[in-house]
């Protein structure tokens, strides 16, 4: 019988903030977008891969970059390429993104910073981004593709939206640039892990390896439980709560790079496991 994995480490944000997004920075990191709703405050957390050790803490982009965020002060993780991580703030009033701010997670700082500029696209040369403007009372975008380690310029598009979506088209999936697997959302009683688990899933399948969540109705019919488990070989190697007593099902909460299992417990709690 296949020995059971334990969790390798686990990682709580200060401040019972929500454990928003991670993401996987080379060679060996990942950082994690930590936000506190309510005073609408967000910060940044790298840890060690191998022991979840803190390499930096509770980073906040206004603590560098002071009056060029914009009004909500609001921040979040973009995307993660290289050793840098990027950072994008908000428009005014606006769910939309604005500005680019690049850290080092080694030096604790800002290595180069687009605050005119919203992120497009990550392509194989660089970064296509868009800086927003008006003409004659119009709205229009202006194009540009920027060095990912540098926030040069390499390539002026400007007002041409063709070529931007025809690059965009190349564009590398954050899946990729991270060498991560997400899961698919699974029905009752189809091929798969159909014969393993009950109720509506997700799943991912990596070689013998498969990793459930399951969704169901809590005790009380009004909110939702969700449970993790692994399968090598379609043997049981792993299992734990993912989610308890939540108003909308937790989907989207774990993911598997290689043959370790990263997932996010009860929103706050970030847990890694090696499934072999």
């Amino acid at each position: 019988m296949p020995e059971q994995s334990v969790p390798l480490w686990r990682y709580l944000p200060s401040g019972n903030a929500r454990l928003w997004r991670i993401m996987f920075l080379e060679p060996d990191l990942l950082v994690c977008e930590n936000r506190l709703q309510e005073v609408g405050k967000t910060s940044f957390t790298c840890l060690s891969l191998a022991s979840g050790k803190e390499i930096l803490k509770d980073f906040s982009l206004s603590d560098h970059v002071q009056g060029m965020i914009g009004e909500s002060c609001m921040t979040g993780l973009e995307t993660a390429r290289g050793n840098l991580f990027y950072i994008h703030g908000y428009q005014d009033n606006s769910p939309e993104h604005k500005g680019i701010w690049a850290v080092d997670p080694r030096k604790a700082d800002v290595v180069w910073a687009r605050p005119e500029a919203a992120f497009v696209a990550n392509l194989e040369d660089g970064m296509l981004v868009y800086a927003a403007g008006s003409f004659a009372g119009f709205p229009e975008r202006s194009y540009f593709l920027l060095d990912f380690k540098s926030g040069e310029v390499l390539e002026t598009i400007g007002d041409d939206a063709a070529k931007a979506n025809k690059m965009r088209m190349g564009a590398l999936s954050d899946e990729a640039l991270q060498k991560v697997e997400l899961p698919v959302m699974q029905n009752p009683g189809g091929t798969g892990a159909g014969s393993l688990v009950e109720g509506f899933y997700e799943s991912i399948e990596h070689d013998r390896l498969l990793v459930t969540v399951t969704h169901s109705p809590a005790e009380d019919g009004k909110t939702f439980d969700a449970t993790i488990e692994a399968f090598r070989d379609s043997i049981k190697v792993y299992e734990d709560t993912l989610a308890s007593r939540t108003t909308v099902p937790s989907v989207n909460y774990f993911l598997l790079r290689g043959v370790i299992l990263y997932y996010i417990r009860g929103m706050n709690e970030l847990i890694s496991v090696r499934l072999q």
